[in-house]
């Protein structure tokens, strides 16, 4: 079996999470053949073609083109987009592995066009597209209430056509599918199965990992967010907790790594850089701070509860996930020393909690991908 994955590779460890969850599922069905995947990096949409396709070519010469970035990728797709095949040509089932599906002009991202529109709704005539995982992403203070007559309609509609089978992550993906006649299951974000296909739960240490993100997350996307006050908040968060745990900064970027050096130059730093080093580094926290939201989800599935801080509709995921979160613009340090200390009082509770609602969504995904995995095996 062929496995086509729409994925981010070498970008951002969440997305990482994301597609470990999905293939420890499908790696624990019975097999009688090989299953070979091929890895798509959707903020690199040229790498949906092999290496010797004039559009690889084409796209590394664009910043060298007089005319702009965005018109030359447009003719090199008109120009190039149909001679030869793709690397998901002959796969036998296509998944996109999680991600914002839904955002402010989520038509206009870089893998709308040269992934979905040219090359998966093509596809999905002959081979079986699942989108699963797919969340949203809009600013906390300003959450759409449909998809009708939005700017983004045409390409959720596209999506929902092209995909055999949608699942997401959060309601209000579901809402804002919901608008254009889809019924899409909420299911818990596969980001939660990825650590324990790594590491098992252990008993916790005195440790607390902290990951701190400038204004709260990539982006405060124009909202009344004072990225100094925030800054001044977790260094408040920060000097209370350590006179009782050990302090360790997690980072998910090397930029993070020195905003983490730079506020607390005297406390232990770490940047996991796979997937297994992550959960190594982090199975026996008593509990995590996080803006980062896919630490809280990743580390949750290991019976790791955290306290996540964010700017946008994506801290849904973590709620579907029964954890504390809290918008950047209006927490104050008590209200986030108040859930970290009731996670520390009930932690046995709440990693239990956590770890069945890991086994339910793992029961859960195994459900839903029976029909392409473990049919097939039945029938080889």
């Amino acid at each position: 079996m062929k496995l086509g994955l729409l994925t981010t590779i070498g970008t951002n460890i969440g997305d990482d999470f994301i597609r470990e969850g999905l293939l420890g599922v499908i790696h624990s069905y019975p097999r009688r053949s090989a299953l070979e995947t091929v890895a798509v990096n959707k903020h690199r949409p040229e790498s949906i073609y092999p290496p010797w396709h004039p559009m690889r070519a084409a796209v590394a010469a664009i910043p060298e083109l007089p005319f702009g970035r965005i018109k030359s990728r447009a003719l090199a797709r008109r120009l190039l987009q149909t001679l030869g095949p793709t690397r998901f040509e002959y796969c036998d089932l296509l998944i996109q592995c999680g991600t914002p599906i839904l955002w402010i002009q989520c038509h206009r991202s870089e893998w709308a066009e040269p992934v979905w529109r040219d090359v998966l709704a093509r596809l999905s005539v002959k081979i079986p597209l699942l989108n699963l995982g797919g969340g949203s992403c809009y600013p906390w203070e300003h959450q759409p209430e449909t998809l009708l007559g939005n700017q983004d309609e045409e390409f959720a509609r596209l999506m929902l056509a092209a995909a055999t089978l949608t699942t997401v992550r959060d309601p209000l993906a579901a809402k804002l599918l919901g608008s254009l006649g889809a019924v899409p299951e909420v299911i818990a974000c596969p980001a939660l199965l990825a650590g324990q296909v790594f590491e098992k739960p252990t008993q916790p240490s005195r440790r607390v990992l902290v990951n701190y993100m400038p204004g709260g997350a990539h982006t405060i996307w124009g909202q009344p967010i004072d990225p100094k006050a925030w800054e001044e908040t977790m260094r408040e968060v920060v000097g209370a907790l350590r006179r009782d745990w050990k302090v360790t900064l997690l980072a998910h970027s090397e930029s993070e790594l020195a905003e983490a050096a730079r506020l607390w130059p005297d406390l232990p730093r770490i940047h996991p850089l796979s997937p297994p080093e992550y959960f190594a580094a982090g199975r026996e926290a008593a509990f995590g701070i996080f803006n980062r939201l896919h630490a809280g989800v990743a580390l949750g599935g290991l019976g790791v509860p955290s306290v996540c801080i964010g700017t946008d509709t994506r801290l849904l995921m973590v709620k579907t996930v029964g954890l504390p979160i809290h918008y950047a613009g209006r927490v104050g340090a008590a209200d986030i020393l108040a859930d970290a200390a009731r996670l520390a009082a009930e932690r046995a509770t709440e990693s239990q909690r956590l770890l069945a609602l890991r086994e339910r969504t793992f029961a859960r995904y195994r459900e839903v991908l029976a029909p392409w995995f473990q049919e097939k095996d039945n029938l080889a």
